[in-house]
């Protein structure tokens, strides 16, 4: 099973935002590999997503607080561990997903110190792309 925290003030907003929505509607929470090299594009480890959607039969599904958090297969390693919060501040506000379980990306910009796609290692080799 997935876990997602999802902190207070992301739910508030979640349960704001879904007003007015049909009951099977629930949040889709999607993760890419963002880092260099084997796993295409970007700088960052992983880059996380949300919409609302309708659940599909492979979706992993968190229940939270009134509503359905939707996980993809293919993101469900990513998201496992991630914390979801609601920001506003000067200098940024929205939906903040991290996930401290992820290992760093390594010096050149590599999720997880992937060396050659697919290629397992201490350092979480891999970065998702095999």
């Amino acid at each position: 099973m997935v876990h997602v925290e999802i902190r207070p003030a992301a739910s508030l907003q979640v349960k704001t935002l879904m007003r007015g929505q049909q009951p099977e509607i629930g949040v889709r929470v999607y993760a890419q590999p963002g880092g260099g090299g084997c796993c295409g594009g970007g700088g960052g480890a992983v880059k996380f997503g949300m919409a609302f959607a309708k659940p599909r039969a492979d979706d992993e599904i968190v229940r939270s607080d009134g509503f359905s958090v939707l996980i993809d297969p293919t993101s469900t390693k990513f998201v496992d561990g991630a914390v979801i919060d609601y920001v506003e501040s000067l200098s940024e506000s929205g939906f903040k997903i991290t996930n401290p379980t992820l290992p760093e990306p390594d010096e050149g910009g590599k999720a997880g110190g992937c060396t050659s796609c697919g290629e397992s290692s201490a350092s979480g080799g891999g970065c998702g792309c095999g």
